[in-house]
């Protein structure tokens, strides 16, 4: 059995040499879970998002759904024995792992999903449901909702032009040496400093990502010396797009970017940055700028092959090398595996070969947690944990009012 993909599967494709087309998210149960219950929700969540235990074929952009893969989800081990990350080949399926981490009185778990089956706020979709099937719910009324097209026809009023967008930089990291190695950096800012933030946000009538991106690039500024940045923001269209019913999941690729030109000049506070970067993307926004590489994917799927997509879109979608992704809320109450509560949990993004770096936040019972993954160096690594510690030494700052 196979399922056609969307022409927004297509996107995490275009950069298949930088990025390994994954999303990782870690949380901590209060109690052991039942690996056998977790299987069986597993295969419940497949009712409705059958994509999940195929394999994707890189040529037809489609995936192929075969029988006994389900053992290939799940793997367990002790905690002392945590190989760090999961192995999964999407092009081979299926597009879920979870490795189970015993520890002597709680378990961890850590989820990777593939890229191309869905985007962040898709996964954490997918985490709901898997934790409603576990929790026993029916999902036999669910429905998982993929395309993008509604969503554009909502968006594109007749008389509104396109507008052009504005192409990426050419920055990046500096070239370190050393053997490479696989790399993984945390920072969590605690509920109380969060609330700060949320406050000042509110009072400075800006929005978290103005900040997040800000406080992102004087990082760099410090670290770097780059002050001219393009970085892509993250729109998702779920947002933006008709109100779809309470039983329906977008477990899809429902995001698209624009880039964010950002400029740090000497002496420049976080606030300065803070209110040039929310101009720029109030203005964006409402231009629609993150419409136009939807509006022109589509409407290339309609016409062409996958490959020949590829190829045309990935010619004029330049990567950008500094990322950035914002998970968002975690939402507590959907996350109850039959009783057994979530402790911790975030998010991250993939592997990206440095000197391509991507810096992702998520937020969950009001505490923020910043990460990355990397396939880079030592000195890469420490680049980015330094990064990490700049970023959240703003922050903070920014909370408390200074």
């Amino acid at each position: 059995m196979f399922y056609h993909g969307e022409p927004l599967d297509l996107m995490p494709t275009l950069d298949l040499a930088e990025t390994y087309p994954l999303l990782e998210c870690t949380l901590s149960l209060t109690h052991p879970i039942d690996v056998d219950r977790l299987k069986t929700a597993i295969a419940t969540t497949q009712t409705v998002v059958p994509q999940v235990l195929g394999r994707y074929n890189l040529r037809w952009n489609r995936f192929e759904v075969e029988t006994d893969v389900l053992d290939q989800v799940i793997e367990e081990f002790t905690a002392a024995h945590d190989p760090g990350r999961a192995a999964l080949d999407v092009l081979a399926g299926p597009q879920l792992k979870i490795q189970v981490l015993h520890h002597p009185d709680y378990d961890a778990l850590r989820l990777s999903m593939s890229r191309l089956l869905t985007d962040g706020e898709g996964f954490k979709h997918y985490l709901y449901l898997l934790a409603a099937a576990y929790d026993g719910q029916d999902l036999a009324n669910f429905t998982n909702e993929r395309s993008v097209r509604k969503i554009l026809a909502h968006l594109r009023h007749p008389h509104r032009a396109l507008p052009t967008l504005n192409g990426n930089s050419d920055e990046t990291f500096p070239r370190l040496r050393g053997d490479v190695h696989h790399h993984r950096g945390e920072a969590t800012i605690p509920r109380v400093v969060s609330r700060r933030l949320r406050q000042r946000t509110q009072a400075e009538n800006v929005t978290m990502n103005a900040v997040l991106l800000s406080a992102y690039a004087l990082a760099l500024f410090a670290l770097t010396g780059e002050n001219r940045l393009v970085i892509p923001y993250q729109v998702d269209l779920r947002l933006h797009g008709p109100v779809v019913a309470t039983n329906v999941v977008q477990v899809a690729n429902l995001t698209s970017e624009m880039p964010i030109p950002i400029t740090v000049e000497a002496g420049d506070q976080l606030a300065d940055v803070v209110q040039r970067t929310q101009a720029t993307i109030s203005q964006l926004r409402a231009e629609l700028a993150y419409l136009p590489p939807l509006v022109e994917l589509n409407r290339m799927s309609r016409a062409l092959p996958p490959q020949l997509v590829r190829r045309l879109a990935g010619k004029h979608r330049p990567q950008a090398a500094i990322s950035f992704a914002n998970f968002g809320h975690i939402d507590h109450t959907r996350l109850q595996f039959a009783g057994a509560a979530v402790s911790q949990i975030y998010f991250a993004g993939a592997y990206r070969t440095m000197p391509h770096f991507q810096l992702t936040v998520s937020v969950y019972h009001d505490a923020w947690t910043l990460a990355f993954r990397m396939l880079g160096s030592e000195p890469d690594y420490q680049l980015g944990i330094k990064i990490l510690k700049n970023v959240v030494a703003q922050l903070t700052q920014w909370g408390r009012g200074n």
